[in-house]
């Protein structure tokens, strides 16, 4: 039996056009979904849109619509993105489905049952843009009004009936939880962020429904009360395994008997994925995932936060459509350091393009491949015997980076195990630049060890790449004449013994 793993994006929210931001996220759990499969997990990956609450009633009413053919729209221009970028996946979770709204009533009625949720007023500060409840503590002050601390828009006053989740019963729990599972949060040091924050001062209960809007999943117990947004969103990772309904053999799979359940976010959105989710998985006695991802964001080459006001947005289907989906994809989840924010600059983006991609991954393929055919029209065989110190610090190098990239995509750090890849690629350059393979044509037998030592360093990275780059690897593939990407086979010196490289086209036109 494979081992499994599951892994998710947030589900996006469809008042608005996807920017950047959610093309790195959604890459992120794309490439590690991918590496996984490269290791042979059976992998299962969900990205979705979260379709309730009062912005998407405003965002519909403006525009003339009804609430569901809003969020229909909205999702088909999500859908279209993932496939121009050619992103791939497994579930898109959507919280307006049948199926869905039949799972968070069977929540909503399990843990009233328990009398971990109750019926109250709730009375405070409250952010439409956000859909989140925030305290007097929590909120910015200017002029007697408060605002949101991130997004900055003003809060209005609520007060209305509502039903409560009692946070405050698991507050001693979650903190051992933290304590006792290292691996659980990513980067570390968020932990601490949220116990100064949030922890410190008492999980105060959770409002989870709302009476003054009604686009929503509908209590059975009292109609006129719509399940609120974190209750309902977060539980669409298991929802759409089928959690709680009559087919729920994903559930039981992926989640249930999982060995891997990995939730990438962005960090205005951790602590919902770091303290709300655990608590209410706990509270129904449901395992909890292995690891919260919590990345940085993107702002503009300026380190200026984005917005539409500012006209400092970076579009993802601009950038797609100029330079293809798997350099901006390389791009994003290469060079950008997990959990940190980062700047977006366009002409930096094109240097690492031509550095890494055109001029180093690319070249090497395209020279190797050419010097083979100057000289040979039959394989070039492993010969052990024949190897130098400088061959064999190449084989013992492959291996190094082979060890040092699984662990650092096992550990999440992508950028780490793409500067070992980098590293190994360039090395391979520097042993041609030593070896001037071009100058032994008329000494076959050492050029043959040259070029064989070439190509299985060019497996090894492609191997390596296809990770991210798909396409263009199996176009590298068909060129070394090799029939399986498969890190299995790494190490295994004599797959170039019986096959002859063949001349293709150049996989990454430099950028001018």
């Amino acid at each position: 039996m494979k081992k499994t793993f599951f892994i998710t994006t947030p589900i996006y929210y469809p008042s608005g056009n996807l920017h950047i931001g959610h093309l790195y996220t959604t890459t992120l759990a794309w490439v590690f979904a991918n590496y996984k499969k490269n290791r042979k997990y059976d992998v299962k990956m969900l990205t979705g849109a979260d379709e309730h609450g009062l912005k998407i009633q405003q965002k519909a009413k403006e525009s003339g619509m009804l609430p569901q053919q809003y969020v229909d729209m909205q999702v088909e221009k999500f859908k279209s993105l993932w496939k121009l970028a050619e992103i791939d996946y497994d579930y898109f979770s959507r919280t307006t489905n049948k199926e869905h709204k039949e799972v968070i009533l069977n929540i909503f009625d399990s843990l009233l049952e328990k009398g971990i949720i109750y019926k109250g007023t709730y009375k405070g500060l409250y952010s439409v843009s956000a859909e989140e409840f925030l305290t007097t503590t929590q909120a910015k002050e200017k002029n007697g009004k408060y605002y949101h601390p991130i997004s900055e828009d003003e809060l209005i006053e609520v007060e209305e009936e509502s039903y409560f989740f009692k946070m405050s019963l698991f507050q001693d729990w979650l903190l051992s939880y933290w304590k006792n599972n290292e691996n659980f949060i990513f980067p570390k040091q968020i932990i601490k962020e949220l116990e100064n924050n949030f922890l410190d001062k008492g999980l105060e209960d959770l409002s989870i429904t709302r009476i003054s809007f009604d686009l929503g999943i509908k209590i059975r117990q009292n109609p006129k009360h719509v399940v609120y947004v974190w209750l309902d969103a977060l539980f669409n990772y298991i929802s759409a395994l089928n959690y709680s309904l009559e087919n729920d053999q994903d559930y039981k799979k992926y989640w249930e008997n999982g060995q891997e359940i990995v939730h990438i976010v962005g960090k205005e959105i951790t602590r919902f994925h770091c303290i709300y989710w655990p608590i209410m998985l706990k509270s129904l006695d449901i395992k909890l995932p292995s690891t919260i991802l919590s990345h940085g964001l993107i702002r503009d080459s300026k380190g200026i936060k984005m917005s539409k006001s500012l006209n400092n947005v970076v579009d993802p289907i601009y950038l797609i459509e100029t330079y293809g989906p798997e350099p901006v994809k390389y791009y994003l989840s290469t060079q950008i350091i997990m959990g940190q924010d980062a700047n977006f600059d366009e002409e930096h983006f094109k240097l690492v393009y031509n550095s890494h991609l055109s001029n180093n991954f690319g070249n090497l393929l395209s020279r190797t491949i050419a010097m083979f055919n100057q000289t040979f029209d039959q394989p070039v065989k492993y010969k052990e015997n024949e190897l130098t110190d400088l061959e064999r610090d190449i084989f013992k190098n492959i291996l190094e980076t082979k060890e040092n990239y699984n662990k650092f995509m096992d550990e999440f750090k992508i950028d780490k195990a793409y500067k070992e890849v980098f590293h190994l690629s360039k090395t391979l350059n520097g042993y041609i630049d030593l070896t001037l393979p071009w100058t032994l044509k008329e000494n076959k037998e050492r050029l043959e060890v040259v070029l064989n030592t070439l190509f299985n360093g060019i497996y090894a990275v492609t191997c390596f790449m296809n990770s991210i780059l798909k396409n263009k690897t199996k176009l590298a593939i068909k060129q070394l004449n090799i029939e399986e990407i498969n890190f299995d086979l790494i190490g295994n010196w004599k797959i170039f013994d019986t096959t002859i490289p063949l001349k293709g086209k150049i996989l990454f036109e430099r950028i001018k």
